[in-house]
């Protein structure tokens, strides 16, 4: 099995077993991102770290795969798989706050941490959130 299938299992098996929605397609051959029912779509990222923080490196073409998917289904959501730890879901808006979509400097990248037992604090080349992100949050976030 490689290594994306068993991290990305994790993150669409929480999809699946709400049986919201009808279906999940793969939308491209980088293996990383989802459309669902299509009309939105997620973009997954993993790292097999054990412990946080967990980082997750963005070149420019997968910012550009990133715009092009939200371009084209307006809702997408970047889900990151933190080891066996939990998963981080942001919407767009998240997203935009912690990388700017402006700033051409790459790589860029997303950086997630907590204690245990606390949600993450989400930072990112570019901003942080104020706010914090609950593993509970995913798959959740998405169904709203």
């Amino acid at each position: 099995m490689k290594d994306f299938e068993f991290f990305h299992g994790a993150a669409l098996a929480r999809i699946i077993h709400k049986n919201v929605f009808d279906s999940i397609k793969c939308y491209s051959n980088a293996n990383s991102s989802y459309i669902i029912d299509g009309k939105m779509a997620i973009y997954l990222k993993y790292s097999q770290k054990r412990m946080s923080p967990w980082t997750f490196s963005f070149s420019e073409a997968h910012v550009n795969e990133v715009k092009e998917i939200k371009n084209k289904f307006n809702k997408i959501y970047l889900v990151f798989v933190c080891g066996r730890n939990g998963i981080v879901c942001l919407d767009f808006e998240e997203f935009s706050t912690v990388i700017s979509l402006e700033n051409k400097n790459f790589p860029k990248w997303i950086r997630a941490s907590r204690q245990k037992g606390e949600k993450f604090s989400i930072s990112g080349s570019d901003g942080g959130l104020k706010h914090k992100i609950g593993n509970s949050d995913f798959p959740e976030k998405i169904y709203g």
